[in-house]
């Protein structure tokens, strides 16, 4: 092979090097347009919230189709009112790839930002795992808000919170989602660990473990996970 072969050869490898590299980026998309996503093309503006199953529509929730609609007091039933985008695996928890803290949450400290805003702008890993539609569904507001970034326990503790006839339970250290969601929360997880390196506590891998056994996918679940694939391009598979 003569030199100008082996200098075009370089020059087409680097060029779809490039260019892969340019894909991938163009699948990172905001956290706004990830919202717009979930809400418009994965769910169609309509269906039910994760935990409560109360009735939403373009990003409202009918707190009356749970019986939510006298739960919430008046400084809360603003939030109550309004669906949001839930992270399944919490934002927090993907600061860590494998046990170790990502660098832009290092950095973040330095500039006094907030770690999550920071390494959406800095780390485009972060802001994938951020905004990947296979971990985001429609939440209540402020069951949302209550969940914060808590971890999912069988039995919760400690200023217990019920929701009227919605089957959860938030307490000061964890929430029990209902149990025909914990399998679904289970493979969300795992498939956050595959992809992005995200890592539970040894307790809470085995509560995975046990929910995903308990809970096997369903229909509906898969046919969940289809539209996310479509909407986005890649996703989880079974």
């Amino acid at each position: 092979m003569n030199r100008s072969m082996k200098i075009i050869i370089a020059i087409v490898s680097l060029s779809l090097i490039s260019t892969a590299s340019i894909a991938a980026t163009n699948k990172v998309v905001s956290f706004s347009t990830a919202k717009k996503k979930m809400y418009s093309k994965v769910f169609d503006n309509t269906g039910k919230t994760l935990y409560c199953g109360c009735n939403w529509s373009t990003r409202k929730t009918d707190l009356n189709s749970c019986g939510l609609q006298s739960f919430f007091p008046k400084k809360q039933r603003k939030r109550a009112l309004r669906t949001e985008a839930e992270h399944i695996i919490p934002a927090s928890w993907m600061l860590k790839v494998n046990n170790k803290t990502r660098q832009c949450a290092t950095d973040s400290k330095a500039v006094k930002d907030s770690a999550r805003k920071y390494c959406q702008k800095h780390d485009l890993d972060y802001k994938q795992a951020h905004n990947d539609l296979v971990n985001l569904y429609p939440a209540v507001g402020q069951v949302n808000a209550d969940r914060s970034n808590k971890p999912f326990v069988d039995v919760a503790k400690n200023k217990v919170k019920t929701y009227g006839k919605c089957d959860i339970e938030i307490g000061s250290r964890g929430i029990v989602p209902p149990s025909n969601k914990k399998g679904d929360i289970a493979r969300v997880a795992f498939y956050m660990t595959k992809t992005y390196g995200v890592t539970y506590s040894k307790r809470q891998l085995e509560l995975f473990k046990q929910w995903n056994k308990q809970d096997p996918i369903s229909a509906q679940e898969r046919a969940h996970n289809e539209r996310v694939i479509q909407v986005q391009g890649f996703g989880l598979q079974q």
